[in-house]
């Protein structure tokens, strides 16, 4: 028997597994993952951007400490992750702007490095930025709600990445250094928890087989809790995760004659952003109409008919900036603070939870997989101490850890 069955193969499962047999733990790990392909879900369609601009100083630590993991991923794992750390530029408005100003102390003192960027500096980041909006014609104006850019909040140490690549790496090198305490099983989906008296026993998977275990470790993301539905774990005992839709578009670059292949990612008017990918663009926008589903098709009137004007308000030529490719994923978003839980469920003993991150699990995979593990391993996190904000009870408790920035 397998003394713990972690659910899911993204990132943070990953991490999690790397990080459980790197200290020291001694049990059998069995890793089900419903997919043919490790990594092929959330963490694989992802915006691949990492920050350390938060609100909370968990989420700082968190990032902080990722951001480091990743930037010595090659030279540690010998492995490319296409890190690129070009920064991250939010813009803003007047009335959001002194905010930022007075919250820049916070930041400093976290470790976070971050610069304030006057408007007409912008265009030394992003070629041709248009902070103002004088150049616009009137019906432009009467469509779009858009005022003049104030300044901008310049992330130095902010990147990019592929996902998967970490997320599949950690799987390899667990599975080649520990093979006789790793088994990792596709096209194994889990379809409920097995409790009794309290306590995990293990898991049923599709087509009825019965695995047994001491422990499972949930890392399903937005499948977590109608994973843990099915199960039949009460509304009032369960976790506030639900999935929503998400959606990037490739683009073709802005027409201009400048380069803009290594532009930080940049937040825009309305939420929009992009970021460089290779010799194009990703972009994307939270859509705060999308309600909870698991449906994950891409539109391409609401990259035409709403994203696209906003490119063509601050950069001149956005109007060739056409679609290449669109897909669509799924946040966890935790609905009561919009943070990870993570810890041991305090109703069920040895089921423990590393899900809702709402959007920024792949950036905080490394933290969140060695938080975790600790977790399991000691019974406490000692590494990144502040996470233990993070624990499940606090929903209940209502001491939220409520996180504002969250694109």
């Amino acid at each position: 028997m397998h003394d713990i069955i972690v659910v899911g193969g993204g990132i943070i499962a990953g991490s999690a597994v790397y990080n459980l047999l790197e200290k020291g733990y001694k049990g059998k790990i069995l890793v089900l993952e419903r997919n043919n392909a490790l990594a092929q879900e959330s963490t694989s369609l992802c915006a691949g951007g990492m920050r350390n601009i938060w609100s909370t100083e968990v989420n700082m630590k968190m990032t902080c400490y990722s951001i480091d993991h990743f930037k010595n991923f090659k030279k540690n794992f010998g492995v490319s992750i296409g890190f690129e750390q070009n920064g991250y530029l939010f813009t803003y408005y007047e009335n959001n702007w002194h905010n930022i100003v007075d919250f820049k102390p916070k930041w400093d003192q976290a470790g976070v490095n971050v610069e304030l960027i006057p408007p007409e500096n912008i265009k030394h980041f992003v070629p041709d930025f248009k902070p103002g909006i004088k150049h616009l014609k009137d019906e432009i104006l009467k469509t779009l709600p858009v005022s003049p850019i104030v300044g901008g909040l310049f992330g130095k140490d902010c990147a990019i990445f592929n996902a998967t690549t970490p997320a599949q790496t950690y799987f390899i090198f667990s599975k080649e250094r520990y093979s006789s305490q790793i088994d990792i099983k596709l096209n194994k989906e889990v379809e409920k928890i097995i409790f009794g008296n309290g306590e995990v026993k293990g898991v049923v998977v599709r087509g009825g087989e019965e695995i047994l275990s001491d422990k499972v470790l949930l890392t399903a993301g937005a499948w977590s809790r109608q994973l843990l539905d099915n199960s039949n774990v009460p509304e009032d005992l369960s976790i506030p995760v639900v999935p929503i839709k998400r959606v990037l578009y490739v683009i073709f670059p802005p027409k201009n004659n400048n380069d803009y292949s290594k532009v930080p990612l940049t937040i825009i008017d309305d939420g929009v952003y992009f970021r460089p990918e290779g010799d194009n663009l990703v972009a994307g926008r939270a859509d705060n109409k999308q309600g909870p589903g698991f449906d994950t098709k891409p539109s391409k009137s609401y990259y035409e008919n709403l994203m696209n004007l906003y490119l063509q308000v601050r950069i001149p030529g956005s109007e060739y900036c056409r679609i290449q490719n669109m897909w669509g994923g799924l946040y966890a978003i935790n609905t009561e603070d919009h943070n990870a839980l993570i810890g041991e469920h305090p109703d069920f003993k040895n089921l423990f939870i590393c899900t809702g991150f709402s959007g920024h699990g792949a950036m905080e995979a490394p933290a969140a997989g060695l938080s975790i593990a600790e977790i399991i391993e000691s019974g406490e996190v000692r590494t990144i101490p502040e996470v233990k904000q993070l624990n499940v009870q606090r929903i209940r408790n209502k001491e939220l850890i409520k996180e504002t920035i969250v694109i």
